[in-house]
């Protein structure tokens, strides 16, 4: 079982900085990718000292102590991990659904002739443009009828149900007095119902990732996917005792439960403290598991059942959606279970001409 690790603290964002990517390293090579790429993105953006420099500190310190807690056994919190590096939640979700949503350029006159009229229309009416003219509603209506149908578990959305997929019946043709409802209204009320719907969605991801994933989960990836071991930490030359000091003003003013909160089984993992009350010694942490290669298996399976593939259908119309599914292998029967299936006779051979039917 692993055991907290008692780092320093960083003090400065470069040290800050290099800590993330260490931790980010000891991810799965396929989830590495963008973990790393948040991280440096994050450090460029904000790498001028400004006001808000104490805020981000405490965030990113708080974002490593997660990464670390997910790397020494912590399933919640590295499930949330995997679910924003694939896009399931967070911004690389936001990302996706704007790709998803965004409406393809026209490829030829006709489509171009259309486009045209289509915003004619809509000059030409008491209406703006605004941002539901720009979304490809077919492509997001396609998409919520096949994740329906799919039946996901554990998403960390809310189940798309039918209404969902026909937002139109959302729009009352009469307002509370009976009288026709007017179209200011009756559009947001068109915009909100679409933008449930895409809240609600798993947007899809490329090809080449999703396979990937698939192949991992499989079994049929053979190579590195495993994330590497950690390195054992620095240690001094000469041996030093660890100076402890109580800290009575703490539990002077304050709760008991809350100054031991920290070092409790539950923090552990997520605070490093180290527990000196016990007369036993520092106490193991709970909800603390062993990574091996078949429970990161069922990790990433997890995550690949709430993945779409979505491409254009090969006809022409339509589009083509695939999502994850693991093949279930019941597992092999042992020696000592096998005994008491050897007394049983052979299953009997089914005829070969099949039932007739009876002439009437």
């Amino acid at each position: 079982m692993s055991r907290p690790l008692h780092i320093p603290s960083p003090q400065t964002p470069l040290h800050l900085y290099r800590q993330l990517l260490r931790e980010a390293s000891y991810l799965p090579p396929i989830a590495r990718p963008y973990i790393d790429k948040q991280i440096k993105t994050g450090f460029r953006k904000h790498q001028k000292h400004d006001a808000k420099d104490a805020q981000r500190m405490r965030q990113g310190k708080h974002d490593l102590r997660v990464l670390r807690a997910a790397n020494l056994g912590d399933l919640v919190r590295m499930r949330r991990v995997l679910l924003r590096a694939f896009g399931r939640m967070g911004r690389r979700r936001r990302e996706l659904m704007a790709d998803l949503l965004k409406k393809p350029p026209p490829t030829n006159t006709e489509e171009l002739a259309k486009l045209a009229a289509n915003v004619s229309s809509i000059s030409s009416g008491d209406r703006d443009a605004d941002w539901l003219d720009a979304w490809d509603t077919e492509k997001l209506r396609a998409l919520a009828k096949s994740q329906m149908a799919a039946g996901l578990i554990n998403t960390p959305k809310p189940p798309i149900t039918v209404s969902n997929i026909k937002p139109e019946q959302a729009v009352p043709a009469e307002n509370s007095w009976g009288r026709p409802l007017h179209p200011k209204p009756a559009r947001t009320k068109l915009k909100n119902a679409w933008k449930l719907v895409a809240d609600k969605c798993m947007p899809p991801l490329p090809r080449e990732e999703w396979q990937a994933l698939g192949d991992i989960v499989e079994g049929v990836v053979k190579g590195r996917w495993l994330p590497p071991p950690r390195r054992p930490l620095a240690q001094p030359l000469a041996p030093q005792e660890p100076m402890r000091r109580w800290d009575w003003e703490a539990y002077a003013v304050k709760p008991v439960a809350a100054v031991d909160r920290p070092a409790n089984r539950r923090n552990k993992l997520l605070t490093g403290a180290v527990d000196d009350n016990t007369p036993t010694g520092d106490p193991e942490p709970i909800n603390c598991h062993r990574y091996t290669p078949r429970l990161w298996r069922r990790l990433l399976g997890g995550i690949w059942q709430l993945t779409p593939v979505m491409e254009p259908h090969p006809a022409g119309k339509g589009w083509s959606i695939a999502w994850g599914k693991p093949k279930f292998e019941p597992a092999k029967a042992t020696k000592g279970a096998l005994e008491f299936f050897s007394s049983l006779p052979e299953p009997a051979e089914p005829p070969k001409g099949g039932r007739k039917r009876k002439q009437s």
